[in-house]
């Protein structure tokens, strides 16, 4: 059964992959219309933990007829080279894209350029690097949380330059060295964004933020598979010369994934955030830490510190073949007499999600659909030390809301040959920031949650009552299966209503772009 698994798991990967590379790509509109072999009742694939490790994949690759232009537009890499001992494949990366703004008749555009190489050494070494530049030119919305709210930050892209024509410059770079220990074990260190669940969010750890060095140990025996993570953060601070800066912080994260039958997965985790300088006697990485297999909350108990601790679990059952439920739980802090009392304690925060996909829909091939709701309790993810708050780069680690929300989220994705569909709606209400007032409500997980109204009486959606209607349909022709090279035309439809204005944003927009990042844009 294992062996039958793999050749479903490892052929799957064959197409989301370059051919040698170590983790697969984050997209979800390249992964979607292949995903459904991982999750068939007889896989025995842990798909809670992103990006997969391909460390020991190896495809043959076939010479393709055409010109040279032909082939490496529509069927090839770019660059390859291949023998028994090493490889080495590069391709290029563009996103090239212009739309308009109907409310403000804004044009709107995208310049990226990059490149990705990726490879092996042997037979347990493998290599990928990747770096992209970009100007560009977004909607109001998010140009406003750029300037207004994120220091600067593209949301998921890291820092920007200001140009006087409201350009935006910007550039990312990412890249790993993986190293397979033995059959049991994967190690891989790098820069880089790293998932944990089986939906389109993730209330334990997700791809929103900026890229970040980790440390990953990946270990798997029979239906188990434990992964320690070692992560370095930047924590936002203002001095008084109103600038922006940073400092470290650092996070552990334990996950074990059992799968308990052939049809149900169930994931527990732990997590520490903790500041760069707790005390004068500790700087950097707090070694007590280190340990892979001991619990984290004792360990903080005993070093009599105040860091930030997370913990719960993530589950997956398999209906059938084509279709499965999914849902996450996460403890920030709890008390349950607090909760049976009904007095709506602060410190009771938690996070949930619960969500479900269903492949080749009502006998058609190649339709999907998912729906997915998340919410999060007041002052989740946030610390009455505001740099040890669950962020990096003032961008959430979990859910781009922030806490004190509830979302509701729906997907249409259909494929006919190279044409593909896809169709994003998005419910979301929060409750935000009341204007001219200090208080924190719970939503922005940067502000320390010493600054809440009251102990008592936590509302869900307390604050500034925010409802956002978001939707995003494209349509597009695939050119390169290999590289997701595809020409894309789409239209987003944003709505937001709060207690002071209402805003209305119609985007239309036209793009040739390699699919392979995904960008959260809906907030």
């Amino acid at each position: 059964m294992f062996r039958v698994s793999s050749i479903i798991f490892f052929g799957f990967l064959g197409i989301i992959s370059f051919a040698q590379q170590s983790n697969s790509t984050f997209s979800r509109n390249f992964t979607i219309f292949n995903e459904k072999n991982l999750h068939k009742i007889n896989s025995d694939i842990h798909s809670n933990i992103k990006p997969y490790l391909l460390s020991n994949l190896d495809s043959n690759f076939t010479s393709l007829a055409g010109s040279w232009l032909h082939r490496k537009w529509n069927k090839e890499h770019f660059f390859q080279v291949k023998s028994e001992d090493y490889s080495l494949i590069v391709n290029p990366v563009i996103d090239l894209m212009i739309g308009v703004e109907n409310n403000s008749e804004k044009t709107v555009w995208n310049n990226t350029r990059g490149i990705i190489a990726d490879g092996k050494l042997g037979d347990r070494f493998t290599y990928y690097a990747s770096f992209l530049e970009n100007q560009s030119v977004f909607p109001s919305y998010i140009t406003d949380k750029i300037v207004q709210k994120s220091a600067w930050i593209v949301p998921g892209q890291g820092e920007s330059r200001w140009s006087p024509d409201s350009t935006l410059d910007y550039s990312m770079a990412s890249g790993h060295l993986s190293y397979r220990l033995s059959k049991f074990t994967d190690l891989q260190f790098g820069t880089g964004k790293n998932f944990i669940g089986d939906g389109y969010r993730s209330m334990i750890l997700s791809d929103n933020s900026f890229n970040y060095p980790y440390l990953r140990i990946q270990t798997k025996v029979g239906v188990f598979q434990y992964t320690n993570f070692y992560m370095e953060h930047m924590d936002l601070i203002s001095n008084p010369s109103e600038q922006f800066i940073y400092d470290k912080k650092y996070m552990t994260l334990h996950h074990l994934s059992a799968n308990v039958s052939k049809r149900l997965n169930i994931g527990i985790f732990e997590s520490i955030v903790w500041e760069n300088r707790r005390n004068p006697e500790i700087s950097g990485f707090d070694i007590a830490y280190l340990n892979p297999i001991i619990f984290l909350r004792p360990v903080e108990y005993s070093l009599n510190s105040s860091d930030n601790a997370l913990m719960g679990l993530n589950w997956k059952f398999k209906s059938t073949n084509n279709s499965h439920i999914y849902g996450q739980f996460v403890i920030d802090e709890f008390s349950q007499p607090a909760l049976s009392s009904g007095e709506k304690w602060w410190g009771n925060k938690y996070s949930y999600q619960i969500g479900g996909k269903y492949f080749d829909a009502f006998s058609i091939k190649n339709l999907i659909l998912q729906l997915e709701n998340n919410s999060a309790r007041p002052y989740t993810y946030s610390h009455h030390n505001s740099s040890q708050n669950y962020g990096h780069y003032y961008q959430p680690l979990a859910h781009p809301l922030g806490a004190n929300f509830n979302e509701s989220l729906f997907f249409i994705d259909y494929k006919i040959n190279k044409w593909e569909t896809h169709f994003f709606f998005m419910k979301a209400r929060y409750g935000g920031k009341i204007k001219n007032d200090p208080t924190s409500y719970g939503n922005d997980i940067f502000v320390s949650n010493t600054e809440r109204p009251s102990d008592y009486g936590i509302e869900m959606f307390q604050g500034n009552k925010t409802n956002i209607y978001f939707s995003k349909f494209t349509v597009s022709y695939l050119f390169n299966s290999k590289t997701n090279l595809k020409l894309e035309m789409g239209l987003i439809n944003r709505m937001l209503n709060d207690e002071y204005e209402k805003s209305k944003t119609n985007f239309i927009f036209f793009a040739l772009k390699t699919d392979l990042f995904n960008r959260y844009y809906d907030f």
